[in-house]
């Protein structure tokens, strides 16, 4: 075996400072080895298998250094130049963290045109996902100019950017991302086996993981790798047995109030179901052409009115639509009586499915006339035409595909362990939004897990809480992003662990908005507060108590010190208050200090308070006097 070192360890390399810093690669088994890093020297043995590791004594910041590994007995020397000490961090997390400032552009031109930093420096892992643990990853160390930045985290420069100016010390990133991941594939196969929301999933996995039939199957992947695992459309036997004409006799049909998922109708699995409602309409509407705007139908879906289809959207597996506005015309000459019957085919074939709105966007009015509108949230009838039983994985789990129990915990995280760093920054969540009842504990699992795994118990973890994300809503009480985010916030009670409040900095229609300087900067602000103890606030408020007075409820915030404020100095927005009934309300809110008092007309004896509840609270404006949007939150657990 030919001398050689860990992947990490390349020319240009940046090392943690003020950490002892392990140094590992192959020899010869039971070769001699000599060790010389900043004027200190250490000897070993490489072991039976020709591993071999030493810790080096810590480093102030500065360089470059050289590091040596020579074998005395041979002469056999290898040399890494160009090192210098400084700030080690790992990016890492879905398509957001992985989306790079050439992907941002427009808006990042600017960035890469003055990305002249030679001691900020990246190493990009590639993806990979292979079956059993990895001990190398590809890659090289490369400093940030222009052409570099543009192939880098664009979330990762900004943060690593920030800290350089702060700290006036190098700044090494190794980024280690897949976008559409779930946090379930970063972790290690013993996290997943002792959590209990976890263990079964990995045993059924295990069970049939490396059986012949599942490596036949593997053995024909689709054109990206990975097997295709979601069911087809068995076809539209609803059209057949008539559920799109107006006289289909429905009285038997499930009720259901939408928009929702009909899962939350009592329907778990993935399928096809059909939603009917027949709307009276004015008499000057005769004749007339007509827009109907029925909201998201996740994921596609066939629409008719009156007998006749008028728009669909999606075929085969496409998956693009699911939070796509269905916006079809109803031509004239279908308008010709008192009553319109909308029957709407929906297909699902992974996860949640239904007309999932929102409210405020489901209506019909006449061409050109959008104020003359009229509502078709509310009741409609449903029946399933098709039980596909319960899918939750897109792609066949195995090799190639990353959600994958702990596979990329073993491609790209194992191979890095025990290089020396301060901390991580992580931004994912939006593939778990519909496992939101687990992510706390899960994420929880994976600071732990991580730290436990590099050995340092004071590893810094700093998150990015999602953005707003889907059409605007002041409310949504069922939302799955809301209580994603508040499953993030749980994280903030580990010692060492901050947040990126970045609710402002979402996009309604994008999932992967482009704007990610502000991202970095405000995880840059959470480390530096947290992590190194400047005196900067870590993050936006966050609530930290609230107490009932009489007919009001006095929220109390943390991060405020300097006061809180609303972002367009207009009155404070989206709070909303219930009572014993559990029925929100629009709530009246004044801010005072670091306190927020709220109160409702409605509500004479308030219960609990809710504010930003909802995937995409645009209008939502409190702050911190820096700032800084305040995070989401509820104070009920309904």
């Amino acid at each position: 075996m030919n001398l050689r070192l860990a992947s990490l360890f390349q020319n240009h390399a940046i090392l943690q400072r003020d950490q002892p810093l392990p140094v590992w690669g192959w020899a010869e088994p039971g070769a001699l080895l000599r060790i010389s890093l900043g004027g200190h020297v250490a000897v070993t043995q490489a072991g039976a298998s020709g591993d071999f590791l030493v810790r080096m004594p810590a480093l102030p910041a500065g360089g470059p250094h050289i590091l040596s590994v020579t074998i005395p007995a041979t002469g056999e020397t290898l040399e890494i130049s160009d090192i210098l000490i400084g700030e080690v961090w790992l990016a890492s997390g879905q398509s957001n963290m992985e989306m790079t400032l050439e992907s941002c552009l427009p808006v990042s031109a600017d960035d890469i045109a003055a990305a002249d930093f030679p001691e900020i420096r990246f190493f990009n892992i590639p993806k990979r996902a292979h079956l059993g643990p990895e001990r190398t990853v590809e890659g090289e160390w490369v400093a940030m100019n222009p052409t570099a930045a543009r192939q880098c985290s664009a979330t990762a420069f900004s943060f690593a950017r920030r800290l350089y100016r702060a700290l006036g010390v190098p700044v090494g990133v190794i980024s280690s991302s897949w976008g559409g991941s779930n946090i379930k594939s970063w972790l290690s196969r013993s996290a997943l086996a002792s959590n209990p929301d976890t263990a079964q999933w990995l045993a059924d996995f295990e069970k049939v993981a490396w059986t012949e039939d599942r490596w036949e199957a593997m053995s024909n992947p689709d054109p990206d790798g990975r097997v295709c695992n979601l069911p087809k459309d068995p076809g539209n036997t609803g059209i057949e047995r008539g559920w799109h004409l107006p006289g289909a006799a429905d009285s038997d049909w499930q009720s259901i109030h939408l928009p929702a998922t009909w899962q939350s109708a009592g329907h778990p699995n993935t399928g096809v179901f059909w939603f009917r409602r027949t709307v009276e309409i004015p008499a000057f509407w005769l004749g007339r052409e007509l827009v109907l705007n029925l909201g998201a139908a996740d994921k596609q879906d066939i629409t008719y009115v009156n007998g006749l289809e008028v728009g669909r959207t999606g075929k085969d597996r496409e998956d693009a639509y699911w939070n796509q506005p269905r916006i079809y015309t109803v031509p004239a000459a279908l308008v010709d009586g008192p009553t319109l019957n909308i029957a709407v085919r929906v297909y699902s074939f992974v996860y949640d499915g239904g007309l999932t709105g929102p409210a405020a966007v489901m209506n019909i009015h006449p061409a050109g006339s959008p104020a003359e509108c009229l509502g078709l949230s509310g009741e409609w009838k449903c029946r399933r035409e098709h039980d596909l039983g319960l899918v939750l994985e897109t792609h066949l789990m195995g090799q190639g595909e990353r959600n994958t129990p702990h596979i990329l915990f073993d491609n790209m995280i194992q191979p890095l362990i025990p290089y020396a760093l301060r901390g991580a920054i992580w931004y994912q969540g939006e593939s778990n939004a519909s496992e939101h009842h687990t992510y706390a504990q899960l994420q929880r699992d994976l600071i732990e897990d991580w730290r436990r795994q590099w050995g340092l118990p004071g590893l810094a973890f700093h998150l990015v809480q999602l953005p707003g994300f889907k059409t605007p809503q002041d409310h949504e009480p069922e939302s799955t992003w809301a209580r994603l985010r508040e499953a993030q916030a749980d994280a903030l009670a580990l010692p060492g662990v901050g947040m990126a409040i970045t609710l402002n900095l979402g996009d309604a229609d994008d999932i992967h908005p482009k704007d990610k300087m502000p991202v970095g900067e405000r995880l840059a602000q959470s480390a530096l507060a947290i992590t190194y103890g400047a005196a900067v606030t870590a993050t936006g408020p966050i609530l930290d108590r609230i107490e009932i007075d009489g007919s009001q409820i006095v929220c109390i915030f943390r991060n405020a010190d300097s006061g809180l404020v609303t972002m367009d100095q207009a009155l404070p927005r989206t709070f909303f208050m219930a009572g014993t009934d559990r029925v929100f309300h629009p709530a009246e809110a004044v801010l005072k200090g670091n306190t927020v008092s709220v109160k409702c007309p409605a509500v004479t004896e308030p219960v609990a308070v809710r504010y930003a509840w909802a995937d995409n609270p645009a209008a939502s404006n409190l702050a911190s006097s820096e700032g800084l949007p305040a995070s989401p939150f509820r104070t009920d657990n309904w």
